[in-house]
């Protein structure tokens, strides 16, 4: 025999073999062989008895939860040597050393050692070993405090030091324990959002770099206050009336950002992420595809389907939210109505989602305007008698409408006379 992922020896007995136990409950079942070498030769104990009792009676002590019915403790006898077997079965569980707490006393197997399971580890075996969500599983961290939420809440005349309140919010659970859900609407939450800024896609000149943490709610606020401070409004004069132009429009900021909060996936610890491209676009980026077997169009047609029902509840309770539903579906009627594509792409771990940038040239190109700019698209060039074809107007309609679009620099003249053409700037 040698040691591997399912078998373990000592030669003695030694207070790390509940290490060992512990990491076999959590991962795979396993036998400990007590009496053998590192090399599998059997040496003997000359107290096995007393090792087996002791190892009976500490197990209910030393190890939560109780995990008796998972272990079988047997006094065997080999060539006239004793040895003690534990037979450790996969329990249905997150186990770990009571004297080190959870944190620091859950243990899983790598190969053939058991190691101290991390911080991210023990979260995804409490999810996986229990019938409860991400939200409601109780929170590692329990010193919490909420005192950016507790502001918002209280403009909602909602007292959140109330302990019934918490638990109809799914804060608290029936033990009076903080749930992950609390965990992410408090100031201790984890997952940030990191926001990067580039002139262009290619990335290669940088701008600036900002990460945001905190209560999700403080999240939220702060990224939406960031996008909305970077971006740019144009004054466009229509007759005598202005007509103010959003780069960006708030509301579709704040829907995606929304959105890349209360669907992603918490499972994981990583951090949201923002890419704002000055001539182009702004990218978000959050772990966890589409949730529930919907599609993009169904997404985007208003289906939803929620990852997180507890928090998106929470956001809707606090504003934050206007209808289930409808946020993908008005950023994308928004930009359809501006000829403009918002795109949107599920990636087996990932969502990312990318609003294009609004010039005053995107607002002020009417219908002639985008077939002339097609027709350039294709053949490179055009001429006012080609243009008068394919919209159907008269001459000095057309020429007034290519002499407009020179005006605004969506085109340029190439030429003089009747061999003038016009070419996309």
């Amino acid at each position: 025999m040698f040691e591997n992922e399912n078998i373990e020896f000592k030669q003695e007995y030694t207070e790390k073999i509940y290490k060992e136990i512990v990491a076999f409950l959590n991962s795979t079942s396993g036998t400990i062989y007590i009496g053998y070498d590192d090399n599998g030769n059997l040496v003997g104990l000359d107290n096995a008895k007393d090792v087996e009792e002791r190892i009976s009676n500490a197990i209910v002590d030393r190890i939560s939860p109780e995990c008796s019915i998972f272990v079988s403790i047997n006094n065997c006898t080999l060539d006239n040597k004793e040895y003690v077997m534990v037979k450790v079965n996969k329990g249905t569980n997150l186990y770990y050393l009571k004297d080190k707490g959870i944190i620091k006393g859950t243990y899983i197997r790598n190969g053939s050692c058991s190691i101290p399971a991390s911080e991210e580890t023990v979260k995804q075996l409490i999810i996986k070993n229990s019938n409860l969500s991400f939200e409601t599983s109780i929170s590692i961290n329990q010193d919490l405090t909420f005192n950016y939420i507790s502001n918002a809440f209280s403009d909602e005349n909602i007292d959140i030091k109330d302990s019934n309140i918490l638990k109809n919010l799914h804060l608290l659970n029936e033990q009076n324990k903080y749930t992950n859900l609390a965990l992410l609407l408090s100031d201790q939450n984890p997952f940030t959002i990191k926001i990067a800024a580039y002139k262009s896609k290619e990335k290669t000149n940088f701008i600036d770099r900002k990460e945001f943490n905190g209560s999700l709610l403080e999240i939220y606020d702060k990224a939406v206050d960031y996008l909305k401070f970077h971006s740019s409004t144009y004054g466009l004069i229509e007759g005598s009336v202005r007509k103010d132009i959003e780069e960006y429009p708030e509301f579709a900021l704040r829907e995606i950002i929304l959105n890349s909060l209360i669907h992603r996936d918490f499972s994981t610890l990583t951090s949201n992420i923002i890419n704002v491209y000055k001539d182009n676009s702004i990218e978000f980026i959050n772990y966890g595809s589409l949730y529930g077997n919907i599609t993009i169009d169904d997404a985007l047609s208003g289906l939803s389907t929620s990852r997180n029902p507890y928090l998106q509840s929470i956001f809707m309770r606090l504003k934050r939210v206007e209808a289930i539903g409808s946020g993908l579906r008005r950023v994308n009627t928004y930009y359809s109505s501006k000829n403009l594509e918002f795109k949107v792409k599920a990636l087996p771990s990932s969502f990312v989602a990318e609003l294009p940038r609004i010039t005053i040239s995107s607002e002020i190109v009417n219908d002639d305007s985008k077939t002339i700019i097609n027709y350039i698209n294709n053949s490179g060039e055009i001429t006012r008698k080609e243009a008068e074809q394919i919209i159907g107007k008269e001459k000095t309609t057309t020429a007034n409408i290519l002499n407009k679009m020179v005006d605004n620099l969506l085109i340029k003249k190439a030429g003089n006379g009747p061999s003038t053409k016009y070419v996309l700037r």
